[in-house]
């Protein structure tokens, strides 16, 4: 006799498959497997797929089948710093549950890509190429003081705990949560430390390498193979205490887990855009459960479901109302109505920036679109060139010089003729951080100037070497799209740009007004964070509600006016939403499909506090070569009817061939 695993698989299958531990020495050394043990097997005509062993039984072993299926064996056994126990496994299997989803479609966020991976021999080091910290000297505000010591009692009593630290911008949240992260070390225990966003890693762990050393380290998709698996084993050793990275690093196999820092927790980063489609900030407070750990949310702008929870008593909300060293920037709100459009720079934007650069200080100019055009019209016939796979119009790049769509990586070359009417001559509409770099270039020829962008941080570090020469002063100006916006802190910047500052607010989404304060504020807030500090905001809406909060700062009438609205419409926070996409390759069967399943839902889901919206074409009704429509189930489902959800989209997608449907828990936009 052998053993027999039962395994959970990464596929779109509510079921496990069986496979044989073969009896020869190499996987007698690592003894009896057992639940959580990561293994390698074939499946299909794939010869090495991860899965996570679910279920242990005995079985012959010179059986050739099983159920009528053929018997295959394991064949590999990952090293136990791999297995999935305890908290991670309760994690994993909250996962699946909650999001619809196979256990074995959430067990690969639970190790690196290539586990197993070698890498040079050696201690894992920390390196950052980011200006010296000086974190000697600091004496706590009262109001951080507050804080630490309202988490001191949470870890005293030794319970799971959850604080809302809603801090202004500049107000000292990154050393309320050094301080206590030193609280939880120094009880034996470890902390995870999330950000939204992989450029914010390196300037935060600059900050956590001074105070803690190598018993830090950062772990994110940007790195090599060997060394996240480097990371991944260290830390399941016990030897690096205190993970730091985007939502990933969240499943890290830290030992006693005690805190979870959630950094700019209403960031929609958070949010995976593929499947398995989580949340990182619900998982956080599920883990931070199951090991009674502290989870300290923290934000300038906090979502609205953070700040529902905590006027509801479900979190502690502490407050950091003053900013450290200056007062917020004063804002001015610049009308571009009556304003030629020209470059996109309006006139008392360049000369704030004149005489920024005249006091040897530094500027961030802020435009949420990349690429030097959004749209490229002929001159002659007036048709915009559009994607051939998308509905969506092409955008002109400068470097290299093309055409290209942002949602599925088509392109072709700008000298091509028009489909239309075949003439060359075309025009740029619009604009994007390129065209924004020349015209700065144009106006700033002495000026060093960088970007910061998609197109600017492909290579491996590219995010630290434009983001390490700003904060050294290598720079003068920083353009970019929302990576600029984003928890940094520049010393020397005393001027912030918004270019179209009323950009999302047209887009069709319940969430688009709180995306957009959201984001404005936060950019506002790189300004002035040791010296006065000025912003402008440019904008077609001057008087927009959202435009209006955001020059004042003013979190609590945005939030106020905001819930109401959103409780009138049942909208979350106060209602849950599941977005289900239909897609396919031809319009018509794709429609009936989205049809079909809109009568089943409604047949089925008859209950009060259940409603199905829809169907209805996505915003972008096409995406490479697929036809896109969508509902919205509104409301909680019971168990029973997620079970029957399941069962209802794997039958649809057997009787529409070629139509794939995909669900959506909780989704944070409607595109």
């Amino acid at each position: 006799m052998t053993q027999l695993v039962d395994v959970a698989l990464p596929v779109p299958l509510a079921k496990t498959f069986s496979y044989r531990v073969p009896a020869d020495e190499a996987f007698a050394a690592y003894g009896p497997l057992g639940v959580g043990d990561l293994v390698e097997v074939p499946f299909g005509r794939r010869k090495k797929v991860v899965g996570m062993v679910v279920g242990i039984s005995r079985v012959d072993a010179s059986a050739q089948e099983i159920n009528g299926a053929s018997l295959r064996d394991v064949t590999r056994v990952f090293p136990r710093e791999y297995s999935i126990e305890r908290d991670r496994l309760g994690l994993a299997r909250w996962l699946a549950d909650y999001y619809i989803l196979p256990l074995g479609e959430v067990v690969p966020l639970f190790h690196p890509p290539s586990p197993g991976t070698k890498a040079r021999q050696g201690r894992v080091k920390v390196e950052v190429d980011y200006p010296d910290v000086d974190a000697t000297g600091i004496v706590l505000t009262p109001a951080q003081e507050n804080a630490v010591s309202t988490a001191r009692e949470i870890l005293q009593v030794g319970e799971f705990g959850t604080i809302l630290l809603h801090g202004v911008t500049g107000s000292g949240k990154t050393e309320v949560y050094l301080d206590i992260i030193e609280q939880v070390l120094a009880r034996g225990r470890s902390a995870i430390y999330l950000l939204p966003e992989i450029a914010l890693t390196p300037q935060t762990l600059a900050r956590i390498n001074t105070r803690f050393g190598d018993a830090a380290a950062a772990i994110h998709s940007g790195m090599s193979a060997g060394h996240r698996c480097r990371i991944h084993e260290a830390a399941a050793r016990g030897e690096i205490r205190v993970v730091v990275g985007p939502r990933s690093a969240l499943f890290a196999p830290v030992e006693d887990l005690g805190v979870i820092i959630v950094d700019e927790e209403h960031d929609t980063s958070y949010k995976q855009d593929e499947k398995p489609r989580y949340h990182a900030r619900n998982a956080a407070l599920i883990r931070g459960r199951q090991n009674k750990a502290l989870v300290v949310l923290g934000s300038a702008t906090p979502s609205l479901e953070s700040m529902v929870n905590a006027r509801d008593g479900k979190f502690c909300l502490l407050e950091l109302p003053e900013r450290l060293g200056a007062d917020l920037p004063a804002v001015e709100i610049m009308d571009m109505r009556s304003r030629p459009v020209g470059d996109g720079l309006s006139t008392p934007l360049v000369e704030a920036m004149e005489m920024t650069l005249a006091q040897g200080r530094q500027t961030i100019l802020f435009y949420n679109r990349r690429g030097f055009a959004r749209a490229v019209q002929c001159r002659d016939c007036g048709e915009v060139v559009q994607c051939p796979r998308c509905d969506i119009a092409l955008t002109s790049h400068l470097r290299p010089r093309r055409l290209l769509c942002h949602y599925c990586g088509y392109q072709k070359g700008v000298g091509e003729s028009c489909p239309e009417c075949g003439s060359k001559e075309f025009l740029s509409g619009g604009g994007g951080t390129e065209k924004v770099e020349l015209a700065l270039l144009a106006h700033f020829p002495e000026a060093r100037i960088l970007r910061l962008d998609h197109d600017t941080t492909r290579k491996r570090g590219s995010h630290e070497r434009i983001l390490a020469g700003f904060a050294k002063g290598q720079a003068d100006i920083l353009v970019g799209t929302q990576m600029v916006a984003k928890g940094h802190h520049f010393p020397g910047v005393d001027l912030v740009g918004v270019l179209a500052a009323d950009d999302g607010l047209g887009l069709p989404d319940f969430r688009a007004a709180e995306r957009s304060f959201q984001l404005l504020t936060q950019v506002a807030g790189r300004a002035g964070r040791t010296s006065e500090g000025r912003v402008i905001f440019q904008t077609y809406r001057p008087d927009d509600p959202v435009i209006q909060a955001s020059s004042r700062h003013d979190y609590g009438v945005f939030v106020a006016e905001e819930l109401s609205l959103r409780k009138v419409l049942d909208y979350p926070p106060y209602g849950r939403l599941l977005r289900l996409g239909i897609s396919g390759r031809r319009l018509g069967q794709t429609e009936k499909a989205a049809d079909s399943l809109a009568q089943a839902l409604r047949s089925t889901f008859l209950r009060p506090g259940l409603s199905v919206l829809g169907p209805a074409p996505a915003i972008f009704p096409r995406i490479n070569n697929r036809y896109r429509f969508q509902l919205l189930i509104k409301g909680s489902l019971r168990k029973a009817e997620k079970s029957w959800l399941v069962d209802c989209m794997e039958s649809f997608r057997a009787g529409f061939r070629g139509v794939e449907v995909l669900h959506d828990v909780d989704p944070e936009s409607l595109f």
